[in-house]
């Protein structure tokens, strides 16, 4: 019974990831109006001095001219992630995905269209909620200085992270040039 109520849940988000896949690639994008700061992510337009003798390890900072849209795409994201059975345990997992996807699409498209940038990590989370599915969803049970299994592991293309082409083909596949 447990496991058909999370085929219907990750069902239902699969089709929310669709909706705004479709949304924003009609260009219809919002916009938050606080810079996201949730699950060990910061989204800022400049990356701020950090402070070595902290206690706590820096959050993982997404470095972007679209804070506000992209905290807005993390605020959906969120909403549509938070009922899942485990939030509270994988949460910096998912968030530190989305974040790291955003920072790798940025890193080949310093210029990106703040569409093509919401569609890469949009990806991401189809990519995620696929994992999910397959009960292959990898989160570290315990980590150093904000790591996630994704830092680990990010360029082994196996594991479930999408590589440039499979970002770009799906970017393509709504419309968009990537």
């Amino acid at each position: 019974m447990e496991v058909e109520r999370i085929k219907v849940t990750l069902a239902k988000i699969v089709a929310n990831l669709e909706k705004l896949s479709s949304e924003i690639a009609s260009g219809h994008v919002g916009r938050s109006s606080e810079p996201w700061q949730g699950a060990d992510v910061v989204i800022t337009e400049d990356l701020p001095v950090i402070q070595s003798d902290s206690f706590y390890p820096a959050p993982r900072f997404v470095v972007t001219k679209h804070v506000g849209q992209l905290s807005w795409l993390f605020e959906n994201l969120r909403d549509a992630f938070n009922n899942l059975e485990g939030y509270g345990f994988w949460k910096e997992e998912f968030f530190g995905r989305l974040g790291n996807a955003a920072t790798r699409y940025l890193s080949r498209q310093p210029n990106a269209k703040v569409e093509t940038l919401l569609l890469a990590v949009i990806h991401e989370a189809f990519c995620i909620t696929e994992e999910m599915e397959g009960g292959n969803f990898t989160v570290l049970p315990v980590t150093i200085n904000n790591g996630i299994y994704d830092d680990i592991f990010k360029e082994i293309e196996t594991e479930g992270l999408a590589d440039q082409s499979e970002v770009d083909d799906f970017i393509k596949s709504l419309g968009i040039d990537a």
